[in-house]
């Protein structure tokens, strides 16, 4: 019977939890979306990155959780050349590759598994560079495609990256979701048999869990990798299931069904801090909601007419409606955990009385009405576009500005972007790599459009040589200066109004220890620990 019991907890989410012992190395975690694929190098929703970057893969480098700071990973140490366009990486020995039903590996990682990862997006004659490829698929569009010129092999266990153009940037890169290493030897399988499809779906890599099974009911397993080089976990089996209803989540939460859940509701955020048998843990992303500007108009080409309208915005209230404790009030671009942030301290962020004076002193033309572009969807960085939107008109209206909100779909919205014919925009970044150039460049730079990023339409010619530089400067200190000036120039030109850095959050039970979550890369069950608190 307790047999039975035990592979019946593995099967349903619903019965079995009254017996602790049997559940004891089994973590459940209940998410609010399904993943999209199983390699973060084609999927940047949260759920894929949740579901595959730490659990299933390992990259060449990776980010200390603790200092922030670049670390070794798959790669035991690297080198730069003089001319800083050569990156020399050498591998760690014995790394296994997963060892499931559907992939025997005969032989450990080495260069191949490496410059196989890589190329299949540099190398358009890969025979994987168009499995599985969207038009709009994030894996054809990140840096790498234009950062790299060539990987090389110099033997079994080193690879040098070759760089188009010096850019201190690579080593995050290669610590992003979308760098993780697959198996060369996996992939020729698949092309044998005719699927190479599966890659993407039925994953191999070298992390600290085997990917078992996706189900019909949204049901992700895994096994826990005996094989794996590092420290590791004493859960068995790893289990992700998905309902989108945040009170379902919380509810499986309290009874023990869920040892985790993904974005509880803001209406739940300050019953669970009251919890004492729950963690709610908070992380700070550098995603960041926006109002643009957009520069090139005649009515908003004034510097002070943009200063003017951002001051008549209530930042606070827009928080505290839209967002409620799921993110972070702010007024630069960076967020405060980014080491390049130039902290202000200005008191008048939003002074409506001044905002007034100063339009009517620049002679605004109050007759007309201003549009204010937005998706009709929701996205991770704005849960409520529309809401904002009215907010941000409630504001205007208050100081004399006549607005009109425009919420449009995709295919209208790029339309009407590409035109250039607009007069501000609500939208948003997300933030891929742990460096201010992710953020700067496409909000900022003269080669970036309204479609990548900079739909204020703003370019300067003293940002962009900033920008160029400190992707080739070495010397740390001078990169945060050239940020720093950058950062001068944009609050006092105001293409874009900030205006919150938006939170991750998961709710945990008490009795799960060294649960690491990455605003970045996701969740980190590598050294998850499940307790007993009875």
């Amino acid at each position: 019977m307790r047999l039975i019991c035990l592979l019946f907890s593995i099967v349903s989410l619903s019965g079995c939890y009254q017996n602790k012992a049997l559940t004891q190395n089994t973590l459940i975690y209940c998410t609010d979306s399904q993943p999209t694929s199983f390699n973060p190098q084609i999927s940047d929703d949260i759920a894929s990155l949740d579901a595959t970057t730490h659990q299933i893969f390992s990259r060449l480098v990776k980010i200390d959780s603790k200092t922030n700071e670049f670390v070794p990973d798959l790669a035991k140490s690297w080198e730069r050349s003089d001319d800083k366009l050569r990156y020399r990486f050498t591998l760690r020995n014995n790394i296994s590759f997963h060892e499931t039903d559907y992939f025997k590996p005969t032989r450990f990682l080495n260069a191949d598994d490496v410059l196989f990862s890589f190329n299949r997006m540099l190398d358009v004659t890969s025979p994987y560079h168009t499995v599985n490829n969207q038009s709009v698929n994030y894996f054809y569009n990140h840096p790498f495609t234009n950062l790299l010129s060539a990987i090389n092999k110099i033997d079994e266990d080193t690879v040098e990256f070759v760089l188009s153009k010096p850019d201190v940037t690579l080593i995050a890169n290669l610590a992003a979701h979308y760098a993780v290493i697959h198996s060369k030897e996996y992939s020729e399988q698949l092309l044998k048999e005719g699927h190479p499809e599966k890659i993407d779906f039925q994953p191999i890599g070298t992390g600290p869990f085997k990917f078992k099974s996706f189900d019909n009911n949204s049901t992700i397993r895994y096994t826990k990798n005996d094989l794996y080089w590092q420290s590791m976990t004493n859960i068995e089996n790893l289990i992700f299931f998905t309902n989108p209803s945040a009170t379902k989540r919380y509810t499986k939460l309290l009874s023990g069904e869920c040892d985790a859940i993904s974005y509880p509701a803001a209406s739940q955020l300050e019953t669970i801090s009251h919890n004492k048998n729950i963690t709610l843990n908070s992380k700070s992303t550098a995603n960041i909601s926006l109002w643009a500007f957009n520069t090139q108009q005649d009515k908003l080409k004034d510097p002070k007419i943009r200063q003017a309208l951002a001051q008549a915005v209530d930042t606070e209230t827009i928080l505290n409606a839209v967002y409620f404790q799921s993110a972070i009030q702010t007024e630069t671009l960076l967020s405060k955990q980014s080491w390049a942030l130039k902290p202000r301290f200005d008191n008048d962020l939003f002074n409506p009385e001044q905002a007034e004076q100063t339009l009517k002193d620049r002679h605004f033309d109050f007759s007309q009405t201003l549009r204010i572009l937005l998706p009709d969807g929701a996205d991770v960085f704005n849960p409520n576009f529309h809401k904002t939107a009215e907010l941000i008109q409630a504001n205007l209206a208050a100081v004399g500005v006549k607005s009109r909100i425009e919420s449009l779909n995709e295919i209208a919205l790029k339309a009407e972007l590409d035109s250039g014919d607009y007069d501000t925009y609500l939208t948003g970044i997300n933030v891929h790599i742990n460096d201010p150039d992710s953020i700067f460049r496409p909000l900022l730079s003269c080669n970036s459009t309204p479609e990548t990023g900079n739909s204020s339409q703003w370019c300067s010619v003293n940002t962009q040589v900033l920008l160029d530089q400190s992707l080739t400067e070495s010397n740390f200190a001078q990169r945060i200066k050239n940020y720093y000036h950058i950062q001068d120039e944009v609050f006092s030109q105001r293409p874009y109004l900030p205006i919150a850095h938006v939170l991750r959050l998961d709710a945990i039970s008490k009795s799960i220890l060294n649960v690491e979550v990455n605003p970045l890369t996701g969740i980190n069950f590598q050294n998850a620990i499940k307790q007993d608190l009875n």
